[in-house]
């Protein structure tokens, strides 16, 4: 007498999953990593006024201490992206988090310009390897219906983290000096890698189709553990209906139908990212050309960031439901509200809750593209795709705050500089409706949607 193998669908098992300790432990930990990696971007801007001091450098000049973060992120993001399809999701973020923790450490005992330069961008570096592989280990055990809720609630840490940066910094640098801010930012890192190390898991979909030595047993005893009632025993056989393409990594992101698609997202986040760093790096000064105390500028600037997170959450709960339709009006609600700071600048109640109104549309719109790009490619690309949707976004970030700065070297006045700063976003909304356009025609022709906007 032979018995048959119970056969688990592994993607219909965790597609349809309820809510589990596997899921906040996984969002716990991968929010962890978010606040270290905000913390660390970030700390760079906190320290520069009393480095600009120490050092007596021309404030111009800083910034390419700035740039260089960016940079190195841009390339962190892209080939941390395809080395974690190879090596996978839990590895190549650990990688990512000492990385930029030895780095960002090194970084307290600086004595130059260019010694800083070069110690934010391979800090940069790690940063970027980092958030791909994260997303992309969110996505794969995320429930289809709370995917992009998972990938938000992770990317609040790293608002989180930004804004403890600012916070250590006003107790840290007054006491113990701007080397101080560095050290926190190197050991926490490590610290976290370390706990993570033990408590983050692999991806089971990943393990599974890379196979190897004890794979199927490892990723078995996952499922048991994290799912006691789905029968999961020694006579069951784990199917996962995805197989891993020959050839270059990148290369399949212009396969099987997804070229439109792939240029379509990075259009989307490169004309996000300009406005969000245009407005981010810009607003407090043009504020206080209207003759708005500085204190007070950066507090209304400060609800961008505010309006944001409430914005991210709003939108992953709109995505969840199925629908790109949600991406599309926040790309064009955003131009409105950035369009409309030039033409209420001179009320500030106005202007307060217009700029509430711009960081929910405008950041929103960031924590959804992130979401979306995590859920839109099969596994063996996943993080590929993610990785070079947001490198190839960090071209935003480093244009919106040269375009601001051309747009104010111009002098012109307020009204224009906003309507030229929303015109990226009118950009983004059209690419967002080719977008829909793209997955509507998909779902008529019955195709795979992860070739469009992502299913699985």
């Amino acid at each position: 007498m032979t018995t048959s193998l119970k056969k688990v669908d592994v993607v219909d098992l965790l597609d349809n999953a309820k809510l589990s300790r596997l899921h906040v432990s996984l969002i716990f930990w991968s929010f962890l990593i978010m606040v270290v990696d905000g913390f660390d971007l970030q700390a760079i801007g906190y320290v520069a006024p009393s480095l600009i001091k120490e050092w007596h450098l021309n404030r111009a000049a800083f910034g390419a201490a700035f740039s260089a973060g960016l940079v190195g992120m841009m390339i962190g993001a892209t080939q941390g992206g395809t080395l974690g399809d190879r090596l996978g999701r839990k590895r190549t973020v650990l990688v990512g988090v000492v990385w930029f923790g030895l780095f960002t450490l090194v970084t307290a005992w600086v004595g130059s310009l260019g010694g800083l330069v070069a110690l934010r961008f391979l800090a940069g570096i790690g940063l970027g390897c980092a958030v791909p592989n994260a997303i992309a280990l969110n996505t794969e055990y995320a429930p289809k219906r709370l995917r992009a809720t998972m990938v938000t609630l992770m990317f609040l840490g790293y608002t989180i983290g930004a804004a403890l940066g600012g916070a250590a910094a006003a107790v840290l640098i007054p006491r113990f000096g701007w080397g101080s801010v560095f050290i926190v930012g190197g050991v926490a890192p490590l610290v976290v890698a370390a706990l993570c190390l033990r408590f983050l898991p692999e991806s089971v979909r990943f393990q599974l189709l890379k196979g190897g030595a004890g794979a199927g047993e490892r990723a078995r005893r996952q499922l048991q553990a994290w799912f006691p009632r789905a029968g999961i025993g020694q006579a069951t056989e784990l199917v996962l209906h995805e197989e891993v393409r020959p050839g270059f990594s990148v290369g399949h992101l212009f396969k099987e139908k997804r070229a439109p698609f792939t240029i379509l997202l990075w259009i989307c986040f490169i004309a996000n990212l300009v406005t969000l760093h245009f407005i981010a790096n810009w607003l407090p000064t043009v504020i206080e050309s209207t003759g708005v105390p500085l204190q007070r500028a950066v507090i209304v600037t400060s609800l961008f960031q505010v309006g944001g997170t409430v914005g991210g959450i709003v939108i992953s709960r709109l995505l969840d439901r199925g629908s790109l339709r949600p991406l599309v009006g926040f790309f064009a609600m955003a131009a409105l509200m950035i369009a409309a700071i030039g033409m209420f600048s001179r009320s500030e109640t106005m202007l307060e809750a217009i700029v509430f109104a711009a960081g929910f549309f405008v950041v929103g719109t960031q924590f959804g593209l992130n979401a979306l790009a995590g859920s839109s490619y099969p596994t063996f690309i996943r993080s590929t795709g993610v990785g070079w949707a947001l490198g190839i976004g960090r071209v935003g970030s480093i244009m919106g705050p040269a375009v601001g700065g051309i747009l104010i070297g111009l002098k012109l006045p307020l009204e224009q500089i906003f309507l030229w700063g929303a015109t990226p976003m009118l950009v983004g909304c059209i690419a967002a409706t080719m977008l829909l356009r793209l997955r509507n025609e998909a779902i008529r022709a019955g195709a795979d949607l992860q070739v469009v906007a992502g299913s699985h």
